[in-house]
């Protein structure tokens, strides 16, 4: 009933969910150098898209006498074009937005949650939105769910939904078979009800923040549903630090699987069975790690950049996410997935200090105050840095 109802809100609403979750189910066993190759004719359209459609980009390629013909020529000539950070978004917003009046008809609004202290607002159009929403699925079937078996998330819900929304959103919900306690709204009451929920339910797959589920699994400890497991928990849009990741497997008895993704990006990598690193999405998202304005080296630690290959409502080209991370060094993943790797994700560049002698030291030493939570008095910890010496 749920692949027929699936089937037809496809068929009603113009949505591709489907054939992208089967586009993606296929792409991700193809070789590295045939991944490549689709990644590179995806990343040309959005180049030329962009040049030919958004004002923003034609001015800016303009000035550094860049065209998109010179990737033909010249596939590194693209690591020139400037890097795009939220400042730039914002000051360019309405620039940065198609002229296309037929796909600007289509776009949505959406603003990230401002973690770093200022949510950036963006547009997103339908194409984006369905490759999101598979390349998601793809991942949860990673962690043991199949498609519409059930699954329970922990994630932000909008309290400003209009009533229409509220029951398309319920309607969603019921297609996909996913259940989800706000993870904004926190509370004991909230979450006895969602473990209550869970023990009826019994979904395979928990997905969400990992703060949020670390916070469910302490209250999972202390409560009457200590039986609540899961085939795999995965954890996005925060750090995940070792001690955090055991805990929760602890609790629930069950692999975390790590997923690495912004509401700007969609999916950018995510952990398969075989957790030896994160598998980057190509065909959503051309990815660089950059050091010091160089291409990063497998093991060393750089800021993230990312292109999303999806979104030609408004085309993120060679964004900063300020993230750090590094390419995974060794061999081929032994799942058979020939995708690029992400060893490791050391945090938001927010979360660094920086040495008197111009080191960066990343997010990764706060695993050590992490296991200061251990200790009964101590609920929370934070470090500032005052000067480079203190």
């Amino acid at each position: 009933m749920r692949h027929f109802a699936l089937q037809l809100y496809e068929k009603t609403t113009g949505r591709k969910i489907l054939s992208r979750l089967n586009e993606l189910n296929q792409t991700q066993w193809l070789s590295y150098d045939e991944l490549l190759t689709y990644q590179q004719k995806k990343l040309h359209k959005v180049v030329e898209y962009a040049y030919q459609n958004v004002s923003y980009y034609e001015r800016i390629f303009k000035q550094i006498g860049f065209h998109p013909n010179d990737l033909h020529k010249d596939p590194e000539s693209f690591s020139e074009l400037p890097i795009l950070t939220k400042a730039i978004i914002r000051e360019n917003f309405n620039e940065l937005i198609t002229t296309d009046s037929n796909r600007r008809k289509q776009l949505n609004k959406l603003a990230t949650s401002g973690s770093t202290g200022h949510p950036l607002i963006f547009m997103q159009d339908p194409d984006f939105r369905d490759y999101v929403t598979a390349d998601i699925q793809r991942h949860v079937a990673w962690a043991g769910c199949k498609l519409v078996e059930p699954q329970a998330f922990i994630w932000g819900a909008s309290s400003q939904m209009s009533l229409m929304k509220k029951t398309r959103a319920k309607l969603i919900d019921f297609i996909w078979n996913r259940f989800l306690t706000d993870a904004f709204i926190m509370t004991e009451q909230s979450l006895s009800g969602f473990a209550k929920l869970i023990t009826k339910r019994k979904p395979k797959v928990l997905f969400g923040y990992t703060t949020a589920i670390y916070k469910f699994a302490q209250f999972i400890r202390s409560s009457k549903y200590q039986h609540i497991t899961f085939e795999g928990v995965i954890t996005t849009s925060e750090t995940l630090l070792s001690p955090v990741r055991e805990y929760i497997e602890d609790t629930f008895q069950c692999k975390v699987f790590n997923r690495y993704g912004t509401l700007e990006l969609g999916g950018v990598a995510c952990e398969c069975e075989k957790h030896t690193g994160l598998h980057v999405s190509m065909e959503n998202n051309y990815v660089e790690i950059v050091n010091n304005g160089s291409t990063a080296k497998p093991g060393e630690v750089g800021e993230i950049i990312v292109t999303n290959l999806n979104n030609l409502g408004m085309p993120f080209i060679r964004y900063s996410i300020e993230d750090a991370g590094a390419w995974y060094g060794g061999e081929n993943c032994s799942c058979g997935r020939e995708s690029q790797m992400i060893e490791m994700l050391e945090g938001r560049l927010v979360d660094s200090f920086q040495t008197r002698d111009g080191r960066t030291v990343w997010a990764g030493f706060a695993g050590a105050g992490f296991r200061c939570l251990t200790h009964p008095t101590i609920k929370q910890f934070q470090v500032v840095q005052k000067t480079l010496d203190s």
